[in-house]
This record gives structure tokens, C-alpha cells and sequence, in this order.
């Protein structure tokens, strides 16, 4: 008997125009102990079919089936109790965003520990344990302040990890994992990845990967299915599906996958005038609250340290690092969304550091940003031509009528249709939510954009559609990009300089070529090591590197010693290693 039997599934919505088709008569099942992927676009239906099994779709999803099993469950039939009980401890399901899948007035913790108990029975203190361990697990190394914590003190990709854990905490029969990775960097994606993938070996576990990264579905499954437009385009053995894609579609999405060699980049003369943006010695402190029995201590967190950044005149920087490493952080303070402790901002030649809210305020239409979170990002009771209009709305630029035309040009020039534009945010899927907020981003025809992951949720073929857009808008516009991500494959194919943070600080910048040629930092190696393979032949157990790894494998640096010289305790700098290359270094004399 299978674990998971689909038969015949279909799943419509109902809305204010009619029906919507999400999945339209699928066949799919899963043994014990099986890993399938399911890859596809935004809206091909493939999170609603396992949605539609879970029994967790809206009351306006119409769901029926010849057969929807889950171990041996008629899930069509079964009573809210019966789901309830084997959500969980039969199946479990990792969501795609992370921040709608934890409560916001409950701690990391409590949730935790609630799950366990619910499912296992564990006193609370043995749950807690529990929870501490499988933060742990999962590359949280402050894992007990973390069980502390809210989830909105958690970055994406931190948030993330908890979920999973807290997936995995009821050692289900059958992982769901709905883009599990989507907003994790390379070499957490890869933690992950191989944790998912050694806890099933441990368990038994059946594993359904939901993705649009087939990079993702290279390393994790035996068996593929591709979904388009509600429907399975072709399905066998993930070897054959790489080696010998027999649908178009699917060839295009290979295309895709292995698309983004490093482009050539020729050397730049130094500009004659101002950068776009420029960062000068940029800090963040963060006071780190600590209770104790008695009093609370608090402690100075350093999310950034002395960043020196320079974003020339129509090109695109790129910003990576891990979850954490501060690169966000420094986006939000480019764009004055959130105060430096320390530092400078430059942007068109003018010190923007100190102005007031009013003073700022004609600066904001040649300063944009496209935020990680689209669904935090969009206003829920605002319809997509009104949030994408609402830049236009703040700084009075043409009638009301013009701007809702505008809106509508840019629904379509980001890959959605005009009849989009009376829809709300909740009836879009993570991919279409993302395009809605690039295009609000970009209709003010900005100067400088400030790109936090605007690609993390889109499937690859969308991807490649506003790559595009990006790079048309820089030629037309002059647009100057600081371009922060973990997809390393966008990054290389997109960005013409890197700047490689770690732990607040950068520790390697270069010319895109360069970096992916030559990294010099054992950091900057690591990421690029951690690149999800392009074929699933290519799999290998991978070594990840410890801080204290990091540490030792350092460059450093003897100067000749000049008379006099007081020799200071040898901190890491960034020293130049070849031209426009910069690592950090320790120096000594």
C-alpha cells in the first residue's frame, strides 16, 4: 500500500469572476521511505495538491478526487479530529513562508514545546530540551535564546530553520516540504538539504519536495514530477528527467538551471563624478536584552560592522552572505528605512545621513527597495493596482486615472495580467506576490534600488523574466542596483562587482569574474562549494565549515616591520590582492 495515493485530484476557488482551476485531474502517489519532487512555476498547482491533502485550502477551494489518501486515511471523509491528529504525527508540512506559519504573540518556544505535546506526550521540560536540540540541529547555534524569542526578532531565513525543526520535531511518516529553502542562503540551503535528507535515511521518513529550484530537486529526490497550469507535464526517475527531458517545458526549465555562466566584464576606469550610492565606515549595534532571574542585563549585538560600500553609476553590485551576516541590515541603512549606529550615507554626491523625514522626502523617488517578505511587504486590504499605484498616490505624479493605467502597464511588464489589478495579495501565490512588489518598486523610475532577495520565491523561468526586466530597466534608465541575495547563480549572472559579508563585516569584494575564478577568502569558497549541484549525478556529502574553521584558514599578511613602529594586536583588514580585489586579511609586521 502507498503512503500517499492521488487519484483524478482537481481543486477550483471560487471568486468574484467565477471559478479559478488550480489543479485539474492529477495522479500522483509516494511509498514509505520514497523522496518526490515536484517542481514547477508559481501557480501550477503544486502546493495546492498537497494543501488539498493535508486538508488545509480555504473554505472557497473546492476539492474533489477518485481517491485522496494519506496512510490509508480517506482524507475527503475523514472528521476534523481524525486530520488533526495525523497532521503532524502522520504527515508533516514545512510552508513557504515562514513568517504565516508561526504565531506572533507566542514565543519560538512555546510553539515548539505545544507541538511536541500535542504529538508525543513529552512533559514540558523534556519538550524544551527537545526544541533547544532541534534548533541545534538545524544550524541555530544560540539556540536557547532563540526558544525566547518572537518570530518577528528572527531574520527570513532564521525563521526558516525554526520551522523546519519544528516539522520534524513529530517524526512524521511523510515530510511535505513546501520551498523549504526558499529564503535561506547556499550553505544553510545546503545544511538543510542534507539534514532533510539524513533524517529520512534515520527515520524512514517519505519525503515530498515542493520547489521551483531544480537544483533543490538534483540533490534531494529519487522521482520527479513536472507540474504546468494545474496539470503533470511528465514524470519518471530524476536521473532520466535531467538526462533526457522528453516535454518542452521541462527542457526549458533545464535551460534555466544551468543558464548564468559568469558573464565578461571588462575593466572599469574609475568615474569622473559621484557614485550612485556610497557607504562610508557603516555600522549597526543592536541593544540584546537579557533576563534574568532578578534584573535584566543588556549586552551590544554588532549586526554591522565598518562597511565600506560603493555602488557606481549604472551597475549593479552584488551583496551575499549567510542568513545573519548583516546584509539586509545594511540595505535597510542605505536606504534610511533604519538608522545607523555609525557611518555615512552618500547618495548622489549628497550626505543623506542626517536629514529629516521632510528633507529626505525628494530623495525617496530616486531611492527604492524591494523588500524579502512580499507578504509582510503588501498591504492586505489594498487591491494590486491601488499598492502598486500608491508611489504615484505619495508624490502627486499625474491623475487618478493615469496612475491606475501605469499600474496596470507594469502588472503586465512584470508577468501578470491587467485583470490582476482588482485582486488582493492573498490570492496570489508567493511568486506573483513578489513580481506585485518589484513593480511597485520600480514604477517611480528610480536612480538607486536597493533589491533584498527579489527573487527568492520565484520559480526559475519567472526568474529569468525579471532578471531581464532589471537589466532592460539599467540600460533605459540608468539604474543602479545593490543587489543582495543567496542565489549565487543569479548573483553571477546579473551583478558586475560582489561584496562577500560575514558576521556584519566584508570580508572579500572583487569583480564578479573574480570572485566565482578566484575566491581568496576561505568563506567566499565555502558559499560557492555550497552551490546546489545541476545534475543529480553530481551529488556528494558535503564538509561545511565552523566558524573557528574560517578563523584558521584566514589570509595572512607579513609587512616589512619600519623603525619605530609599535606592533598593535593583529586584526583582520581588508588588504588588496590584485586589482579591484579586495580580502580580508590578517596583517602583521
Amino acid at each position: 500500500m502507498n503512503l500517499v495515493e492521488i487519484k483524478g485530484l482537481k481543486v477550483s476557488f471560487r471568486q468574484h469572476g467565477g471559478e479559478v482551476e488550480a489543479v485539474r485531474g492529477i495522479d500522483l502517489s509516494l511509498k514509505d521511505g520514497e523522496s518526490l519532487g515536484i517542481v514547477g512555476e508559481s501557480g501550477s498547482g503544486k502546493s495546492v495538491t498537497c494543501l488539498a491533502l493535508m486538508r488545509l485550502l480555504a473554505n472557497t477551494a473546492t476539492v474533489t478526487a477518485d481517491k485522496l489518501e494519506l496512510s490509508g486515511i480517506d482524507v475527503l471523509k475523514a472528521n476534523n479530529r481524525k486530520m488533526a491528529s495525523i497532521r503532524g504525527s502522520s504527515a508533516a508540512m514545512i510552508f513557504q513562508d515562514p513568517a504565516t506559519a508561526f504565531d506572533p504573540v507566542f514565543t519560538i518556544g512555546h510553539q515548539m514545546v505545544e507541538t511536541i505535546q500535542t504529538h508525543r506526550g513529552l512533559s514540558k521540560k523534556v519538550a524544551m530540551a527537545e526544541a533547544e536540540q532541534l534548533l541545534l540541529k538545524v544550524e541555530i547555534k544560540n539556540a536557547k535564546d532563540v526558544l525566547a524569542y518572537y518570530p518577528h526578532q528572527l531574520s527570513g531565513g532564521m525563521l526558516q530553520r525554526a520551522m523546519i525543526a519544528m516539522a520534524l520535531s513529530c517524526r512524521p511518516k511523510v515530510l511535505i516540504a513546501d520551498e523549504p529553502t526558499t529564503a535561506l542562503d547556499v550553505t544553510i540551503q545546503a545544511q538543510i538539504l542534507q539534514l532533510i535528507k539524513g533524517l529520512q535515511a534515520e527515520m524512514g521518513m517519505a519525503l515530498i519536495m515542493i520547489t521551483h529550484d531544480l537544483g533543490v530537486i538534483a540533490e534531494t529526490v529519487d522521482r520527479v514530477v513536472v507540474m504546468y497550469g494545474g496539470k503533470v507535464m511528465e514524470e519518471g526517475p530524476v536521473e532520466q528527467i535531467f538526462d533526457s527531458p522528453k516535454h518542452s517545458y521541462t527542457q526549458s526549465l533545464l535551460a534555466s538551471l544551468r543558464a548564468g555562466e559568469t558573464r565578461r566584464i571588462d575593466p572599469v576606469a574609475p568615474e569622473p563624478v559621484a557614485p550612485a550610492l556610497e557607504l562610508k565606515n557603516l555600522g549597526k549595534i543592536y541593544k540584546l536584552r537579557r533576563r534574568g532571574r532578578i534584573l535584566s542585563t543588556y549586552t551590544d549585538f554588532s549586526a554591522v560592522r565598518g562597511v565600506n560600500l560603493v555602488l557606481p553609476r549604472n551597475k549593479i553590485v552584488g551583496l551575499v552572505g549567510e542568513s545573519g551576516s548583516g546584509k539586509s541590515t545594511t540595505g535597510m541603512m542605505a536606504m534610511r528605512l533604519l538608522e545607523p549606529t555609525t557611518g555615512r550615507i552618500v547618495v548622489d554626491g549628497a550626505d543623506v545621513s542626517d536629514l529629516g523625514i521632510e528633507a529626505l522626502k525628494p530623495y525617496r523617488k530616486s531611492m527604492q527597495v524591494i523588500f524579502q517578505d512580499s507578504y509582510s511587504a503588501l498591504d492586505p486590504m489594498m487591491t494590486l493596482s491601488q499598492i502598486i499605484a500608491e508611489p504615484l498616490d505619495i508624490h502627486q505624479i499625474g491623475t487618478s486615472r493615469e496612475r491606475l493605467e501605469k499600474a496596470l502597464g507594469w502588472l503586465e511588464r512584470v508577468g501578470l495580467d491587467r485583470n490582476f489589478g482588482t485582486r488582493y495579495p492573498h490570492e496570489l501565490s508567493g511568486g506573483q506576490r513578489q513580481r506585485v512588489a518589484i513593480a511597485r518598486a520600480l514604477i517611480l523610475g528610480p536612480k538607486v534600488l536597493v533589491a533584498d532577495e527579489p527573487t527568492s520565491a520565484l520559480d526559475v523561468t519567472v526568474k529569468a523574466q525579471i532578471i531581464g526586466l532589471l537589466k532592460d530597466l539599467q540600460t533605459q534608465m540608468g539604474l543602479s542596483m545593490l543587489f543582495i541575495s543567496h542565489d549565487l547563480s543569479v548573483v553571477r549572472s546579473l551583478t558586475d562587482t560582489v561584496v562577500v559579508m560575514y558576521k556584519g563585516r566584508v570580508v572579500e569584494q572583487a569583480p564578479t569574474g573574480a570572485i566565482f575564478a578566484n575566491p581568496r577568502h576561505p568563506y567566499t569558497r565555502a558559499l560557492l562549494d555550497a552551490i546546489p549541484v545541476t545534475n543529480p549525478r553530481d551529488r556528494r556529502i558535503r564538509t561545511f565549515l565552523q566558524q573557528s574553521d574560517i578563523d584558521k584558514a584566514t589570509p595572512h599578511f607579513v609587512v616589512a616591520e619600519l623603525p619605530g613602529f609599535v606592533q598593535p594586536a593583529p586584526e583582520p583588514q581588508l588588504v588588496a590582492v590584485a586589482p579591484g580585489h579586495l580580502v580580508e586579511a590578517v596583517v602583521t609586521r
